[in-house]
């Protein structure tokens, strides 16, 4: 938890009680209020054991057991993962014993006589620097119990694949396997959004001639689409403003690392889910990534997971924008006509779309017309018209 300076605790370890008095005056005066001291080094560990100080002042050179001894015995006390700052004060300046020192353990070093404004100020930068490092601590476990959550989510996932045909069955053990590795998935975005864009997946197949054994492959395969996240870091994935040039470059690197996790299983469903991830950000015109394919080198599946990824996207809140309404969304669509999307593939998206419709009826979190997206020229994407590339990294530039 993070420290509030005055009700830190610091301990002072000097043999001379003139330089323990005006420390702990100097420590009062600047509203530290727990201070606990010594004269004697041989007390010091005890001392720490029972204050669980966040601070030492040590001194060096002291009867009975020096400053050294003292943070050889000090160091059992501190848990490997925590931090445990110490400030040498000491009137042998001389360099060795300062390189000595750090070496030992000393966050700091101080000769004597110190000026008192700036013992003062070492203190308050030392503390800092220990409660920082508590709330980084704080955040490990916060993101612990996050991925627990997550992990729940995906056996929600794992719970539909066993609905799956027999060769889907088959291959259960190995998909589960694969997607545990997913487990830090940190996206925003809802688990409806996995949900709908699957389902619109499986109505476009349908719609293009695919029998109902292999539409349901491409359902259950595009819910793995952007698994790939996972190793992208979160000041990228969860920033709400726009992306830098870098920034947008380690974005679109989540379609090769989704394929990486999914590519060269023995597992049909995992092969179709290796390249839906690489594949549903290509565009036919080859302006897309992370291979620039055009075409017909874009396989089938990855070119309806780009429609009904950017269909979702654009009708839900995303953290960088608001949702378009449903007329913008399709206008949307239809710009991308032969550039973005499949032309006659988008084409059999707008004859499903009562079909589609109802999907997003079912599983909508908000309908889109409550939130229209923000206006303005901050919602562009990088090297995109509006709203095209509807992913985290498209946003503004």
């Amino acid at each position: 938890m993070k420290i509030q300076f005055d009700q830190a605790t610091i301990l002072v370890v000097d043999d001379q009680r003139q330089n323990v008095v005006l420390l702990e005056k100097l420590l009062r005066l600047q509203g530290y209020m727990h201070v606990v001291s010594t004269t004697d080094p041989r007390e010091a560990v005890q001392l720490a054991a029972a204050s669980l100080p966040d601070l030492v002042l040590l001194d060096l050179h002291m009867p009975h057991m020096d400053g050294f001894e003292v943070m050889e015995k000090l160091r059992p006390l501190v848990p490997p993962a925590d931090y445990l700052p110490i400030l040498v004060l000491t009137a042998d300046a001389t360099s060795p014993t300062k390189q000595r020192a750090l070496s030992a353990g000393a966050s700091d070093f101080l000769p004597k006589p110190f000026d008192r404004v700036e013992v003062l100020l070492r203190i308050e930068n030392l503390l800092r620097i220990r409660s920082l490092h508590r709330e980084v601590l704080n955040q490990k476990d916060l993101l612990e119990e996050k991925v627990r959550h997550r992990t729940s989510e995906l056996w929600t996932a794992v719970q539909r694949l066993e609905e799956t045909q027999n060769e889907l069955r088959m291959s259960r053990e190995e998909t589960i396997n694969r997607l545990s590795i997913a487990a830090e998935y940190r996206d925003e975005e809802t688990a409806l959004h996995v949900q709908r864009m699957s389902r619109y997946c499986e109505i476009l197949a349908r719609h293009l001639g695919e029998d109902a054994e292999r539409a349901e492959l491409i359902r259950v395969a595009s819910q793995m689409h952007d698994v790939g996240k996972i190793g992208i870091p979160d000041r990228i994935l969860l920033k709400p403003g726009r992306l830098t040039p870098e920034e947008y470059r380690a974005m679109q690197e989540h379609a090769s690392i989704g394929h990486r996790i999914l590519s060269g299983t023995r597992s049909e469903l995992g092969e179709v889910g290796a390249t839906i991830a690489w594949t549903h950000h290509e565009k036919v015109d080859g302006t897309g990534y992370p291979r620039c394919l055009a075409g017909d080198q874009i396989p089938f599946e990855g070119r309806v997971a780009a429609i009904a990824d950017v269909f979702d996207a654009l009708t839900t809140d995303r953290v960088y924008r608001k949702a378009f309404n449903l007329i913008e969304a399709l206008d949307v669509l239809r710009q991308g006509r032969g550039t973005h999307f499949d032309a006659a593939m988008l084409d059999a998206f707008f004859d499903a779309l009562d079909e589609i419709l109802r999907v997003k009826d079912e599983l909508d979190d908000v309908p889109p017309e409550i939130h229209p997206r923000d206006a303005g020229a901050a919602e562009r994407p990088l090297g995109t018209p509006p709203a095209l590339d509807p992913s985290p990294q498209a946003k503004s530039a």
